[in-house]
């Protein structure tokens, strides 16, 4: 539905009529925002995801063979960390317990310089892309019935578009999704932290990660 025509305007303030801001709860400036999660972009991008981590396994099983190479280095139970076998412990270990390191070298590659073909042509044999236009279409059917659609102020809407959230100690200022909460509200040790490591990358997170 497209949002000038008259059916979405009422639509649209039939939505927010008495709603408040559902991230900082004031009434004004308000406009409907569909959580990131549930857009059709988003959706469509997870799965795809997921399809790519799947499908280097089957490429791995499929195409490529290793060797298991001994790296000299085992650990115990009673010493988990990997060590040396050399190295002299103050407590003799029970060797009973003995798990020697491997690592793989890759030793063949039957489908090398064909990855992008083979991934292309498995995501068709695997039903994905059916799958996901499938989803697709009903995420954007839901955008449409408001389904998942939430009430935000055009400064938390706006904030939601930079990938940043309202912190949730202060509830004022904004934090990006990675961190729990804003760079005023993180404790002094952590501040003190934080500022040392930007400075020696000559940023400084009070310049770059929120919004007043």
């Amino acid at each position: 539905m497209k949002r000038n025509l008259k059916e979405w305007k009422e639509k649209r303030a039939e939505f927010l009529k008495g709603k408040t801001c559902s991230w900082c709860g004031t009434s004004d400036s308000l406009c409907i925002h569909t959580p990131r999660a549930f857009s059709p972009a988003q959706i469509s991008s997870e799965i795809y995801s997921a399809a790519y981590v799947r499908f280097k396994e089957v490429y791995r099983q499929k195409y490529q063979k290793f060797d298991h190479i001994q790296t000299g280095k085992h650990r115990h139970k009673s010493h988990p960390a990997w060590h040396k076998a050399s190295t002299v412990h103050k407590i003799e270990p029970d060797q009973a317990d003995l798990e020697e390191q491997y690592v793989e070298a890759l030793v063949e590659d039957s489908g090398e310089g064909n990855f992008k073909k083979l991934y292309h042509d498995w995501l068709e044999e695997a039903g994905i892309k059916e799958l996901i236009d499938e989803e697709v279409k009903k995420a954007e059917e839901e955008c449409q019935s408001l389904t998942n659609a939430i009430a935000l102020c055009k400064r938390c809407h706006f904030a939601s578009l930079r990938g940043m959230e309202l912190c949730p100690v202060c509830r004022n200022k904004y934090k990006s999704l990675r961190y729990d909460t804003c760079f005023d509200c993180l404790p002094e040790e952590k501040r003190d932290e934080v500022l040392a490591r930007q400075k020696k990358k000559g940023d400084f997170p009070e310049n770059s990660g929120q919004i007043s």
